[in-house]
């Protein structure tokens, strides 16, 4: 079964990591098993240029597989289609949630918009959206608003809203 997805949006700086890696704790603790995407617009080279795994790609191989002690990397080119919802579909069996930071500007998803004093900002009003979490006391808007430091509240919200509790 493929998880259920929810995006984690705001400017830079904003906070987003930081309730990302909150949220991520909170709901492990639950016993919930999260997985995560970092979403990136530009390039990045992750692999570093002349180590094995970066030759075994460069001589043409479909996929490379860098498996250490304790994890596994894969390296492979980029799908043209990939959404956070083809993402989920890669999580490991029993994966709960994957929490995105990032990918901005797509819709579709369930969103939690993060909004930071000093970085105010027009929240993109949709169905779409979750909750507001932010450091701001008066904040209004037309879903739940949320303290951005208070992770038990969102992932109380994450399962209610996306998650069978109790499950």
């Amino acid at each position: 079964m493929t998880p259920p997805v929810c995006l984690v949006v705001g400017p830079s700086g904003s906070g987003k990591t930081t309730l990302l890696e909150s949220l991520v704790r909170e709901l492990t603790a639950r016993g919930r098993r999260v997985a995560t995407v970092k979403h990136h617009r530009g390039r990045v080279e992750v692999d570093r240029p002349g180590k094995d795994t970066w030759r075994h790609r460069r001589a043409g191989a479909v996929a490379t597989f860098f498996v250490t002690a304790d994890e596994v990397v894969v390296f492979r080119d980029r799908p043209p289609d990939v959404s956070p919802g083809t993402l989920a579909r890669w999580c490991p069996p029993g994966t709960d949630l994957v929490l995105v930071e990032g990918f901005k500007g797509l819709g579709g998803y369930p969103r939690i918009e993060v909004v930071r004093r000093g970085l105010e900002r027009e929240v993109p009003w949709t169905e779409d959206v979750l909750c507001v979490v932010t450091d701001l006391g008066d904040f209004e808007a037309p879903c739940p608003v949320l303290p951005l430091g208070d992770a038990g509240a969102v992932a109380d919200l994450l399962e209610r809203r996306l998650l069978s509790v109790g499950t």
